[in-house]
């Protein structure tokens, strides 16, 4: 009988953190339009990632105490299955929706006939607001790294654009440091629950 060594359950070596409110920029896009099969790390094997954009995220500013800054992780901004038409799409209320919004406006048109034509440098280099959270493997609750939270997803409000009056209270030191809007304010806040 030859003796065989037990492993340990390998963990993830992603970092997880919760960060309620950070300012961050996506690096090393990657947009991949169809799903695509690939080569596990240690050779045993291969799985599929699906569509979307790839990218990794880099915390500038944890908006707390500066703990996190320059924290890297990697996110997939999916594109989602639509049974109906048989294809893959970019939706509204998803991670990559509330990217694609806080790149382009809150009036991006989800729903238009004309194709869009996705850039992946678009993106490259784009700073915004999110949560951070934990993310979690969907088949064995694993944690294995983070992500952003995708109801948090908000451009940074520009500086040079004039305060409007103000008409919601603030409720601390962080949301006066923002500089947001009362209404990007107010949605911050329901995202964050």
């Amino acid at each position: 009988m030859v003796p065989i060594k037990r492993g340990k359950k390998k963990e993830s070596s992603a970092p997880v953190v919760t960060i309620p409110q950070a300012k961050v920029k996506i690096v090393n896009t990657e947009f991949r339009p169809e799903p695509q099969e690939i080569s596990k790390p240690d050779g045993k094997g291969t799985f599929t990632v699906d569509p979307g954009l790839n990218a990794q995220v880099v915390v500038l500013d944890d908006m707390d105490d500066g703990t996190n800054d320059g924290l890297k992780f990697w996110q997939n901004f999916k594109l989602k299955w639509d049974e109906d038409s048989e294809t893959w799409e970019m939706r509204d209320g998803t991670t990559l929706g509330a990217l694609v919004k806080a790149r382009f406006g809150n009036d991006f048109d989800f729903e238009s006939d004309k194709p869009f034509d996705f850039k992946e440098d678009d993106f490259e280099e784009f700073e915004f607001l999110t949560k951070i959270v934990p993310k979690k493997n969907p088949t064995t609750g694993q944690l294995v790294g983070s992500m952003c939270h995708h109801e948090t997803i908000l451009p940074i409000p520009d500086p040079n654009r004039k305060k409007k009056k103000k008409t919601a209270q603030s409720s601390g030191p962080i949301e006066d440091e923002l500089n947001l809007t009362p209404e990007q304010l107010t949605e911050m806040n329901e995202a964050l629950g």
